[in-house]
């Protein structure tokens, strides 16, 4: 198949993921259907999305824990991590405490050799 080319290509772009929106296969079985790669399909993805931005930076510069301001009439705090764990603490409960807790329900203690209770 010929490569498109600007207004055209992104015409034909829409109508393919709209195709592909309705027809419930897989990426993979589609993008052979049509004669496209799959890496070109996820490429004009992102493209029409409005995604094209560097996902890889974003995700990396993500941060993993954000502020939080409770209050005073907080009656502990309870944390589901990923992965299922939970972080249960009393009201008052200092900043390193919370580190070590989480960091103890995360998985193996710290590779610098501190414990992690």
């Amino acid at each position: 198949m010929a490569r498109e080319r600007g207004a055209a290509a992104e015409r034909i772009w829409r109508e393919r993921m709209a195709r592909y929106r309705r027809c419930g296969e897989t990426v993979a079985d589609f993008c052979e259907h049509e004669g496209v790669s799959t890496p070109t399909f996820y490429a004009w993805r992102r493209r029409l999305t409005g995604s094209a931005v560097n996902e890889r930076a974003t995700r990396r510069s993500a941060p993993l824990f954000v502020p939080l301001s409770l209050g005073a009439a907080v009656a502990g705090v309870r944390i589901v991590l990923p992965g299922g764990a939970v972080v249960e603490l009393p009201p008052g409960a200092d900043e390193r405490l919370l580190r070590t807790c989480i960091r103890a329900a995360s998985g193996p203690a710290d590779r610098d050799g501190a414990d992690a209770c």
